[in-house]
C-alpha cells in the first residue's frame, strides 16, 4: 500500500467515490499522495495564499482554493465545491486539522447528503476528545498513566492550581488550534503572565510537566472500525521546532511494546472510528504517560506511517466507501525517518544519526517533496525558500532605517 509513486500508478476509477482532502499543507499533500497511488480520484481544497503553498502544484490531485478554511463555517463551501466536482458518488472528506474537522463534524446534518466520513457515527465522541479538557475521565477508564491536570477556566483559579500541581507545568489550550500549542511555565508568576497574555484562548488544561528531552516522545498511529484497531504503527520523536514543546520535525520508526499496549487498551474503551494517534513521553523511570489523543484527522506526518506500510489515508478511504478492510496488527514497519524539511530546511543534516538504528539497520529518509515523482512542489519550494534567503539582508536592512514608533 506505501510503495514510492511511478508513472505505473493505478489509473483512477471514474465511477469511485473521489476523495477531498480539506487543507493542503504537506500533511495534505500526504493524504492525497497516498490516495492517488492506489488509483482513488483526489481534489484537494486549499487555502488562498499569497505565495500560494508549493502544495498547490501537485500532480496528485486537481486543487481547488477557498479562503479562511480554519476559521469559516465550511458546509456552503463544501457543498458549492461539491456541486463543482459533480460526482455521482459521495466524496469521502480527509480534513486535515482539528479545527476543519470540527466544522465538518458541526455541519454534517447538511453535507451528509453528499459526502462521506469516516467517523460520522461518532461526531459527538471526536468533538469530545479534541478537547483536552473532557480527557482525563477517559484516561482513567482506560487505566492509563497520565500527567496530574487541572482546568483553569480564568486567572481566578490560578491560586487552586498552584497548590494542587507540582511545577514545571505544561499549559495547553483545551480547544484546537488556539494562538498556542503548549507552554512550559516554570513558576507560579510565569502562570500568571501566560494567563494574561493568552486570556482569549481560555480555559487551559494545566497539566505537571514530565520530564524528558525530545526522543522520549512516542506515538502510536491506528485506525479504528469501532474501537478495533486495524493495525498499530510506533513511531518516535527526534526533534521539535521549537525544541520542548512545538510540532515535531523529526520522526522516526521505533519498535515500542510498551506505548503500543497502552494505545490498544485506551481505544479498546471506545466505540470510535476513523484515524488514531496517540502521544506518549516516557518518563526517567521508564514509564510511559498518555499525553493526549488525535482523532478525527491523521497526524501531520502521516507519509512516515505511509511509508512504513501502514497507508492510513486508503484505509480509511476503504472504510469510508464500505469496502473490505485489511487486519494488520502484527505487521512490521518498514524502517524510515521523516524530515519536515518544509518547516526546518536544516532538520536532515542535523539528525543524520536517524537514518541508522541502534542495531545498524538503515532507515530510508521520507522527505515532504523529494522522492515523490512530484517535481513541481519540490521545485517550486525551491524557489520560494531561495527567494527567501536571497531577499533577507534587504529586509533587515530596510527595517534598520525604518522610523522609530512615536
Amino acid at each position: 500500500m506505501s510503495a514510492p509513486a511511478t508513472r505505473a500508478d493505478p489509473a483512477p476509477v471514474e465511477s469511485a467515490s473521489p476523495a477531498l482532502v480539506v487543507g493542503l499543507s504537506i500533511h495534505g499533500l500526504a493524504v492525497a499522495r497516498a490516495l492517488a497511488r492506489q488509483g482513488v480520484i483526489v481534489h484537494c481544497l486549499a487555502d488562498v495564499e499569497v505565495p500560494p503553498q508549493p502544495t498547490v502544484y501537485t500532480r496528485y490531485a486537481k486543487v481547488h482554493f477557498s479562503r479562511g478554511l480554519n476559521s469559516a463555517p465550511l458546509d456552503d463551501v463544501l457543498l458549492k465545491l461539491a456541486d463543482r466536482i459533480g460526482s455521482a458518488r459521495k466524496i469521502v472528506l480527509f480534513p486535515t486539522s482539528d479545527r476543519i474537522a470540527k466544522a465538518i463534524a458541526v455541519a454534517w446534518p447538511a453535507l451528509e447528503a453528499r459526502c462521506l466520513l469516516s467517523w460520522s457515527g461518532c461526531r459527538e465522541l471526536v468533538l469530545e476528545l479534541q478537547r483536552k479538557d473532557s480527557l482525563p475521565r477517559y484516561f482513567e477508564a482506560a487505566g492509563v498513566l497520565y500527567p496530574k491536570s487541572r482546568v483553569m477556566q480564568s486567572a481566578s483559579d490560578l491560586g487552586g492550581v498552584t497548590a494542587a500541581l507540582r511545577f514545571p507545568l505544561a499549559v495547553k489550550p483545551a480547544q484546537p488550534l488556539s494562538s498556542f500549542k503548549a507552554l512550559r511555565v516554570e513558576t507560579p508568576a510565569a502562570l500568571g503572565q501566560c494567563i494574561a497574555q493568552y486570556a482569549a484562548d481560555l480555559p487551559f488544561v494545566v497539566q505537571e510537566w514530565i520530564d524528558g528531552p525530545e526522543p522520549s516522545l512516542y506515538a502510536c498511529t491506528t485506525y479504528l472500525d469501532h474501537g478495533r484497531a486495524l493495525f498499530a504503527f510506533t513511531s518516535r520523536k527526534i526533534a521539535a521546532s521549537p525544541p520542548g514543546t512545538g510540532q515535531g520535525t523529526v520522526f522516526e520508526t521505533a519498535d515500542c511494546p510498551d506505548a503500543r499496549e497502552a494505545a490498544l487498551r485506551f481505544v479498546a474503551t471506545l466505540d470510535l472510528s476513523g484515524p488514531v494517534a496517540l502521544e506518549f513521553k516516557r518518563d526517567a523511570d521508564g514509564r510511559f504517560w498518555l499525553i493526549e489523543p488525535n482523532v478525527g484527522r491523521t497526524e501531520y506526518c502521516v507519509d512516515l506511517a505511509v511509508q512504513s506500510g501502514f497507508n492510513q489515508p486508503y484505509i480509511e478511504y476503504l472504510h469510508a466507501t464500505g469496502q473490505p478492510l485489511p487486519q494488520m496488527l502484527g505487521v512490521r514497519a518498514a524502517p524510515r525517518a521523516w524530515f519536515d524539511t518544509d518547516k526546518d530546511p536544516f532538520c536532515f543534516l542535523r539528525n543524520l544519526g536517524t537514518l541508522r538504528d541502534e542495531h545498524g539497520v538503515r532507515r530510508a529518509p521520507v522527505f515532504p517533496f523529494l522522492g515523490h515523482d512530484d517535481r513541481r512542489p519540490l521545485l517550486e519550494a525551491l524557489r520560494q525558500r531561495l527567494w527567501a534567503w536571497a531577499r533577507a539582508p534587504f529586509t533587515r536592512i530596510a527595517r534598520r532605517f525604518q522610523p522609530a514608533a512615536s
